[in-house]
Parts: structure tokens; C-alpha cells; sequence
């Protein structure tokens, strides 16, 4: 039984494809890992961003009303697994700052969003020239 060779080949050739395909199948996983990653951060800052902008809005919402707006915004924030951390209302005017932590890469990231919120008729009062 002779074995298959192809002509113009030298002995040293043999297997080159295995080590490349070896590499590009390392570089391949490495590459998907880091995306996904990515992937992970993006989709943690742009959660905590809504519902950042979904805590303002109810605490606006809720101070025009005559309600708590801060206990608006914590139960919003709570409802879409986050923290509240701060709460200021000035008027109906309200501005939060809400976070989540996440593992990514196998470490602990906290991500805060500022988010304000007013009446749609709200006009900020005019500043004084000189």
C-alpha cells in the first residue's frame, strides 16, 4: 500500500492545514468571547439608562401629581432590577441617579445612570444678565 502524496510537496508540509485551522479556531473562540462580553456591558449600560429615564419620569409624574415622586422612582427602579441611589426634586422637576452591578470577565461592574425628568409646560427660570 503506497500512500497518497501530492506532487510538489515537501514531508515538512504535512499538517500545515491542521495548525492552521488549529490557530484560526483558537482566534475564532477568542474573538466570539470577546464580543459577547462586549455585548454583556452594552446591554448593561443601556438597561440601567431606561430605567434611569423610566425613575424620572414617574418621579416627575408623580410630584405633579402631589404624590411621593422619590417613592415613584424607587418603585420603578426596583421594578426593573436596579437601585435607586439618589433622588432630588426641585418642583416637578426630578433627577435620579440609579445603578446594577454585573459580572463581566469575571469581575464585578457597577454601572450609574443620571437621568432628569420634567412637565412637558416646565420652563426653567430665566437667568439674570448683567
Amino acid at each position: 500500500m503506497t500512500a497518497f502524496r501530492v506532487p510538489g510537496r515537501s514531508s515538512a508540509e504535512r499538517g500545515a492545514a491542521t495548525v492552521y485551522a488549529a490557530v484560526l479556531a483558537v482566534v475564532a473562540t477568542t474573538a466570539c468571547t470577546i464580543a459577547l462580553h462586549v455585548a454583556a456591558v452594552a446591554r448593561l449600560q443601556h438597561h440601567v439608562t431606561a430605567a434611569a429615564d423610566l425613575a424620572a419620569l414617574a418621579a416627575s409624574q408623580a410630584a405633579l401629581n402631589g404624590d411621593d415622586g422619590c417613592a415613584a422612582a424607587r418603585r420603578i427602579a426596583t421594578a426593573n432590577a436596579t437601585s435607586l441611589r439618589a433622588c432630588a426634586l426641585a418642583e416637578a422637576v426630578a433627577t435620579v441617579v440609579v445603578e446594577r452591578s454585573g459580572r463581566v470577565w469575571g469581575r464585578s461592574i457597577t454601572v450609574h445612570r443620571t437621568a432628569r425628568a420634567a412637565p412637558s409646560d416646565y420652563r426653567p427660570a430665566a437667568e439674570e444678565g448683567p
